[in-house]
């Protein structure tokens, strides 16, 4: 047997638990590493000399047999302490044996391994995950003799994509043996084929991880199976109203769903998790496969896929609908579901959907700091579908946008150019100007840059386009006024910005337009006032997780507080906020205003993370 890795915290909380009740569970998913932890219990709970015998469900020949088998467990073990393996094989039988065994001996203590709880009155469940990264990385490279120099990473990454799997950790180290490590990673997305090994002891089914997941396969029900054969299109985690809409049918009816759901979170097919979205299920990497394996015997794949495309889709819909009065909302939505909408552009790039999906999901790409990720779909969904209308001219200036964002300004002013073009009614006319006057302030030009938002302003307003039209150019107007030194200008462009956007409900512009209050202030030399208003930026752009505000409101706090005389603090969140923007990817994504801010020079020290920063920058002075 392999040396037990990590689960310290896991061995503590159990070994604490049994001095007040007498029946845990330890629950998780094939190879997840139940029987190991077991052991180590039963040695922690009775120390040597003692013995402790492992009644084997699965290996006792059928419900007859369990009781004798049980007794003589019993006979053989010492501290009164009972476990019981692979309970799920007979789960029913264990249960009713299992209530009877404690209300027979009071002082008996039983330890039940199962991928199914047992349901039994006085049960505590403990449903196992995979090993933390740490631990993963320790198991699998205590299990080689030696690894070649620079390999770390690319172990790191095995570690990582078998989800901290235990028994698939340890296929992978066999295979390793043979195998170069560059050629393992390539090969990873065929978990099931790779991960085999005729020749381990114990149990046969931990032979090969596609054995281990069979066992789960045939405890299920035949809904089980067949919504974990359809459920294994989603990439990562999903809600149950997803769920349901990619995998119903006459067969799978919607009311069916939770009953279905429940036996295979139940059964550890399926993780559960409470999210700022709700709660989530997650199938893990090699499950999903065996799953996927399932769908295509069923033929039902290209069907399957088009569904979930298709939620998706509307999902984006909903999204840009319902944004200006529910950011928070929409927010952390599209942040959990952004491995489904990359498989839903995915699937929309061949079904000609391409260009709406990437052009509707501009809040991902913009206010929710997807920029690089959002710029490849948008530039592969133009190159793929060169048909003119709506759609394409959306996904042009979206693209224009995000560009910018990225410091591609010349990137940006193609994409304009192009959408001009393929927009000879100029009903994108207002987002054109908009964005040409984006890029025209942050190459400095700033009069132009104000004349150009002010006319896309106008055309905005009476179109009654809020966002993303008419409140992000108040924040371009303000930022080229105090550009251009007239803060006065600037203030009242901000206040009436702000009135705005509490009429809108807009918390993503208000936050920057705060920034560049607090900008003015500290201009007017109300260094009170600029630190209210940069905090209250703060705290908001931390709602978002807008690492880019985040930086530029730490900076700023920096600036106040040398200003302010608290000079240490303020030296600690300059060095973090020049930290975090050569992290986020160098001074091109700093606002300008910043430099107009005379600060002292940093020490070349290395700063706070950026959200420790953050919360020392939001404590009131």
């Amino acid at each position: 047997m392999s040396a037990f890795v990590g689960r310290q915290g896991e061995v503590a909380e159990i070994t604490a638990l049994f001095e007040r009740v007498r029946l845990v569970t330890l629950s998780g998913a094939g190879g997840v590493g139940k029987t190991r932890l077991g052991l180590e219990l039963a040695r922690t709970l009775v120390p040597e000399p003692a013995v402790v015998d492992v009644a084997e469900v699965a290996e006792v020949g059928g419900p007859q047999a369990l009781a004798p088998a049980v007794t003589e467990a019993l006979a053989v073990s010492a501290g009164s302490l009972l476990v019981l393996d692979t309970c799920e094989a007979l789960v029913d039988e264990v249960a009713s044996l299992v209530g009877e065994l404690l209300a027979t001996d009071p002082e008996l203590r039983i330890l039940a391994i199962s991928r199914q709880s047992l349901a039994v009155p006085g049960e505590h469940l403990r449903v196992l995950a995979g090993l933390p990264a740490p631990d993963a990385y320790a198991l699998l490279t205590g299990l080689g003799d030696t690894w070649p120099a620079g390999t770390r990473e690319s172990l790191t990454e095995v570690c990582d994509r078998l989800d901290g799997l235990p028994l698939a950790i340890e296929l992978a180290a066999v295979r390793l043996r043979t195998m170069p490590v560059a050629d393992f990673v390539a090969n990873l997305g065929e978990h099931l084929a790779l991960l085999v090994d005729e020749e381990r002891q114990g149990p046969s089914r931990h032979r090969a991880l596609a054995t281990c997941i069979g066992w789960s396969h045939q405890l299920c029900t035949e809904r089980e199976r067949l919504f974990w054969a359809r459920v294994s299109v989603f990439p990562g985690e999903f809600d149950l109203e997803a769920a349901t809409y990619v995998c119903r049918d006459e067969t799978l009816r919607a009311q069916d769903m939770i009953d279905v759901v429940t036996g295979l979170v139940d059964k550890s097919v399926l993780l559960r998790r409470e999210t700022h979205a709700g709660v989530r299920f997650l199938m893990p990497g090699a499950t999903r496969e065996f799953g996927a394996g399932w769908l295509a015997l069923l033929g039902q794949q290209e069907e399957v896929r088009l569904r979930h495309h298709d939620f998706y889709l509307a999902l984006a819909r909903n999204a840009e609908r319902e944004w200006p009065r529910r950011q928070v909302r929409w927010h952390h939505r599209l942040r959990v579901e952004a491995a489904n909408l990359a498989q839903a552009l995915e699937t929309g790039l061949e079904a000609g959907t391409g260009l709406e999906l990437a052009g509707a999901l501009w809040i991902l790409w913009v206010c929710c700091g997807m920029h690089a990720e959002g710029r490849d779909y948008l530039d592969r969904a133009l190159a793929t579908d060169p048909r003119r209308g709506p759609a394409r001219t959306r996904a042009l200036w979206v693209c224009a946008w995000v560009a910018s964002l990225q410091g591609d300004l010349l990137g940006a002013e193609e994409r304009l150019s192009e959408c001009r073009e393929a927009d000879p009614g100029g009903h994108a006319g207002a987002y054109v100007t908009q964005l040409a006057a984006q890029v025209a302030a942050q190459r400095g030009q700033a009069t132009r840059a104000v004349l150009g938002i002010r006319a896309a302003r106008d055309r905005h307003h009476s179109a009654g386009r809020a966002f993303p039209g008419l409140l992000p150019g108040y924040a371009v107007v303000a930022a080229c006024l105090l550009t251009l030194g007239d803060v006065e200008a600037a203030v009242g462009v901000l206040v009436e910005g702000l009135d705005l956007c509490e009429t809108y409900e807009d918390l993503w512009t208000r936050s920057h337009l705060c920034h560049l209050r607090a900008h003015a202030d500290y201009l007017r030399g109300d260094l009170t006032a600029a630190g209210e208003h940069a905090r209250e930026a703060l705290r908001t752009a931390r709602l978002f997780d807008d690492r880019t505000a985040q930086a530029a409101g730490v900076e700023l706090l920096g600036a106040l507080a040398v200003a302010e005389r608290r000079s240490q603090e303020g030296l600690e969140l300059l060095a973090a906020a020049r930290d975090a923007w050569t992290a986020l990817g160098g001074e091109h994504l700093r606002p300008p205003l910043l430099a107009s801010i005379a600060v002292p020079e940093v020490l070349p020290v290395e700063g706070l993370p950026l959200d420790a920063a953050t919360s020392l920058a939001l404590k009131e002075p």
